[in-house]
């Protein structure tokens, strides 16, 4: 479907990662993570002790197909080819397919392939192997989640980062959604919850304060200090006033990115929003609920809309006189002609007036003169 475009972005699990198609590659969306590989998978191999069929890589898999091919259509089988690895792989009919793994160093003395170990079954196509592909989660979002972790960059006694934990978040909600609310899931009654972590620790690390505890940390039971290091004396960091503040400010700006880039790729979504904290995550977020204040933008911006609703309740008369004014008296008919009366004028934007045909010049002082009232409003 992609082809003649240059990158194909796909996105996966719940929306939290794009693959990009051409570069086959994984890149988590919503916090750092390494980039991972997709493979397209055509070939697999199975060895006596795995559990499961591995796919080849797709360059080697192209030359399987090519020589598979040329077998099939010539009729002539029992065909060799040699790994990049220099694994050899015989193609004896359609059916048995064998991989030889070399148990010695591969050099130019290596034995025939028969005297190199139980061989590997190899497969093309995904036809009858046994393997479960996930339908994925739900689409709709009814609620989000931010997670915020405590001291530490370990988020667990299995010293899992915050993003490992929060997929366990994920997968019990969405198993509980299954074992309470199945019925309502399959009439899509209901959405399912996204958590997103929200890192503060790698922030807070990464100040320069890591090479100034290292300059005064011991050398002496090392291990046990620079676990102190990065876990306990987060503690007495958030005592200290810098990095206190550091640590809100990073905890605050990075709930809002996520945000942000949520409802970017979730346009639709109406549903609520709530915070999770854990150790000392709850006591940052306390504090950061304690000490919200309301937005003064947000003020003014209401006591304008109010005041100006007050005050605009005139009649198309009374935009005949403004319009007479500014000396823009010959777009009166303009104006009577879609019913402008002071209240509607007043809502106007730039490109409202571009829709009713008024030029540049106009346009500009009319929403001066509405700028102007308004503020004296």
């Amino acid at each position: 479907a992609g082809r003649g475009q240059d990158d194909v972005v796909v996105p996966t699990s719940g929306g939290r990662y794009d693959v990009h198609l051409r570069t086959r590659q994984r890149v988590a969306v919503y916090w750092e993570e390494e980039v991972s590989e997709v493979r397209r998978c055509t070939w697999f191999y199975k060895g006596d002790k795995d559990n499961k069929y591995i796919p080849y890589s797709e360059s080697f898999s192209e030359e399987l197909e090519e020589a598979y091919m040329i077998a099939v259509t010539l009729d002539e089988w029992k065909k060799k080819l040699e790994s990049p690895n220099r694994e050899v792989i015989i193609l004896h009919n359609p059916k048995l397919m064998v991989h030889y793994h070399p148990v010695g160093s591969s050099d130019d003395w290596v034995s025939t392939p028969t005297e190199q170990g139980r061989p590997r079954t190899v497969k093309r196509g995904v036809e009858n192997i046994a393997v479960e592909i996930p339908s994925g989660e739900p689409l709709q979002i009814d609620h989000l989640v931010f997670v915020v972790h405590g001291i530490g960059p370990a988020c667990d006694i299995r010293f899992r980062s915050i993003v490992q934990c929060v997929n366990d978040f994920r997968n019990v909600s969405l198993s509980m959604l299954q074992a309470h609310f199945k019925k309502a899931q399959e009439q899509q009654q209901v959405g399912r919850v996204e958590f997103l972590p929200v890192n503060w620790h790698s922030s807070l690390h990464s100040t320069g304060v890591d090479v100034d505890l290292e300059r005064i940390t011991l050398p002496s039971i090392n291990r046990l200090r620079h676990f102190i290091n990065d876990t306990i004396l987060d503690v007495f960091f958030y005592n200290s006033p810098t990095y206190c503040q550091t640590i809100v400010d990073t905890v605050a700006s990075e709930m809002n990115r996520l945000h942000r880039l949520f409802l970017q790729r979730n346009p639709h979504f109406r549903g609520g929003v709530s915070i999770a904290g854990h150790s000392l995550g709850s006591l940052i977020l306390f504090d950061l609920l304690t000490n919200q204040k309301a937005d003064p933008e947000g003020e003014e911006e209401h006591h304008a809309q109010e005041s100006m609703s007050a005050s605009s309740t005139g009649g198309i008369e009374e935009v005949k006189e403004i319009l007479k004014e500014l000396e823009l008296s010959e777009y009166c008919d303009v104006f009577e002609k879609e019913k402008m009366d002071r209240q509607a004028l007043f809502l106007c934007t730039e490109k409202n007036l571009q829709e009713m045909g008024i030029p540049l010049g106009p346009r500009m002082k009319i929403l001066h003169y509405i700028s102007a009232k308004t503020e004296m409003k």
